[in-house]
């Protein structure tokens, strides 16, 4: 029996989701005929892949022999079949993954950008959390994200460039009286209920960043509120629940009628952010061709490169 590219193709996808029916959506096809394109490749090799009597799935030990050759071919076939010469057009879907403010404040132009290169090309873009983020990643729901580079991922083959470093900022309501201050020092923020970025899913009354910024900094506040989205942040600082502790680039992002922000003094902390990718997995050209835009784009206004020693 012939071997065929397709069944290669759907193996790896089911290691790399982790099941036969998640790679019956991300491919798409039906779950039996997906069950149909592994089962042929095994006939074809004379070998069993996948350890279909455990949970969650595992690869025999033919199967992990063959999971970087296998890589190594569609890396192959992919540049074989998409190369022209340098200029050569992309096409397909390109999945990115991103959080909020990086969404708004950078992702846009970068977009158009590789658009106006590559017409034919398709963008869809995952906006969530880093863990969010790092979970769509490891999934192959998305080949390339946005992330801050902290907390790193507890997945150590996801690797990174770095792009940006930004401030955290204060977000008061007009009429405040921190407003009468050009900049905000660190012990007036401790008398005062802050609201910031992160998961409400978790057991914290902070999100990680300002939490870890103020802490560092023998900074501690009152039991505050987190919010995964800048825009309802905004909306609760704007109805005088406390005060905002976020990014530069949420703050810029938000509707500024009600609201105004300053800088922090002395917390010399910031939020440092990447474009990461599974360092195990060949890369697909759109998805190089996004990275080194990405890399040789402008940053955010208000932001500064990371430093080397980040």
């Amino acid at each position: 029996m012939a071997l065929e590219l397709v069944w290669l193709k759907t193996w790896i996808e089911v290691v790399d989701t982790g099941s036969f029916a998640r790679a019956a959506e991300a491919i798409p096809l039906s779950q039996p005929r997906v069950s149909a394109h592994v089962a042929n490749l095994e006939r074809a090799l004379g070998c069993t892949l996948i350890e279909r009597r455990v949970r969650p799935l595992a690869l025999t030990e033919d199967g992990r022999a063959l999971l970087p050759k296998a890589r190594a071919v569609l890396a192959a076939v992919d540049e074989l079949t998409s190369h022209r010469d340098s200029q050569s057009r992309l096409s397909g879907l390109l999945k990115v993954a991103s959080f909020a403010s990086a969404s708004s404040a950078f992702l846009p132009t970068v977009v158009r950008e590789l658009r106006d290169r590559h017409p034919a090309l398709e963008i869809g873009i995952l906006d969530g959390d880093v863990q969010s983020i790092e979970t769509a990643l490891y999934d192959r729901r998305v080949t390339v994200a946005l992330r801050p580079l902290r907390p790193e991922p507890v997945d150590r083959v996801l690797t990174f460039r770095p792009l940006w470093r930004e401030p955290f900022v204060v977000l008061l309501p007009d009429g405040h009286p921190l407003l009468s201050e050009e900049a905000v020092a660190l012990e007036q923020l401790a008398s005062h209920r802050v609201i910031t970025i992160g998961n409400p899913l978790l057991d914290s009354y902070l999100g990680y960043e300002a939490e870890a910024a103020l802490h560092a900094s023998y900074v501690e506040v009152p039991m505050g509120t987190v919010s995964q989205q800048p825009t309802t942040l905004a909306a609760m600082v704007r109805a005088g629940l406390g005060i905002g502790v976020v990014n530069l680039l949420a703050a810029a992002m938000v509707r500024t009628d009600g609201l105004a922000s300053r800088p922090i003094l002395d917390l010399h902390r910031y939020r440092d952010v990447g474009v990461w990718w599974h360092n195990e997995r060949p890369l697909p050209r759109a998805s190089k061709a996004f990275i080194d835009l990405v890399v040789e784009s402008p940053i955010p206004p208000g932001t500064s490169p990371v430093p080397r020693n980040a």
